[in-house]
């Protein structure tokens, strides 16, 4: 698998709790400080993904392009 889509709409069902056994609806989304997906429910305001997509990240900088930097200066 290359990639994957995920489709969440306001008024989408979706299961929140410790054991996903309590159902709550999409009321909107939105972006934490770190530029990550948060969905609001009607219990409370869930992240999207328990990783951090690194794309999604205004600014930042993954760990290999720190160390190409890091070299380029070595070498300057």
């Amino acid at each position: 698998m290359k990639s994957f889509t995920v489709e969440i709409r306001t008024g989408d069902k979706v299961e929140v709790g410790r054991f996903r056994n309590v159902q709550a609806t999409v009321k909107s989304i939105e972006t934490d400080e770190h530029g990550q997906p948060v969905i609001v429910t009607s219990k409370g305001k869930k992240k999207l993904f328990s990783c951090r997509l690194m794309k999604l990240s205004p600014g930042a900088k993954t760990p290999k392009q720190i160390l190409l930097e890091r070299n380029r200066k070595k070498k300057s």
